[in-house]
């Protein structure tokens, strides 16, 4: 009895190994641009849900305020920086600022500039908000007056109340 010759397996060739290998990374590179999308989103929603906390922070804030002081409480309210009515601050939150160069500072976080009032988000990479949206945000607090519907008996009542509004959005500067 004659016996066959068996052929071992020896792995992939290098021919085999190449073609695996630009495979692989033609798959890898369209799941990555695939992706860059949803981070950027992710990193937006992340931003709105912070503001959201914010505003609902700030209708707690301004209800006391206003029932222990009236308009001068409200006024005070209006300075303070938003960050300090949360029970715990974002881990991306820097701390207050007088007028930085948000070029400096890293982005993908926020600060509370001082000098104007104003909390500020830096996005977090050049591409990372869409198209439409800013790459920086800006909110402070503003006071809003509404007058009553005219009633004979009380013509001077004036409704008053506080809101985080959106007060300036810009591409950060970018430095080569």
């Amino acid at each position: 009895m004659t016996s066959l010759p068996i052929r071992q397996a020896r792995g992939f060739a290098l021919f085999e190994l190449a073609v695996a290998a630009i495979v692989l990374t033609l798959v890898t590179g369209l799941l990555l641009t695939r992706l860059v999308p949803y981070v950027g989103e992710s990193e937006y929603v992340a931003a709105k849900q912070l503001i959201s906390s914010l505003r609902t922070a700030l209708a707690v804030r301004s209800a006391r305020a206003a029932a222990q002081g009236g308009q001068g409480a409200l006024l005070a309210v209006a300075q303070e920086n938003p960050m300090v009515w949360l029970v715990d601050r974002p881990k991306n939150y820097l701390g207050e600022y007088y007028s930085p160069n948000e070029t400096e500072l890293p982005k993908g976080n926020w600060y509370f500039d001082k000098a104007n009032s104003t909390l500020v988000y830096l996005s977090g990479s050049y591409k990372s908000f869409s198209a439409e949206t800013p790459k920086f945000l800006r909110f402070k607090v503003e006071l809003l007056r509404v007058p009553n519907p005219v009633k004979s008996e009380i013509r001077s009542e004036v409704t008053e109340g506080l809101v985080l509004a959106e007060v300036e959005s810009q591409p950060v500067a970018t430095t080569n």
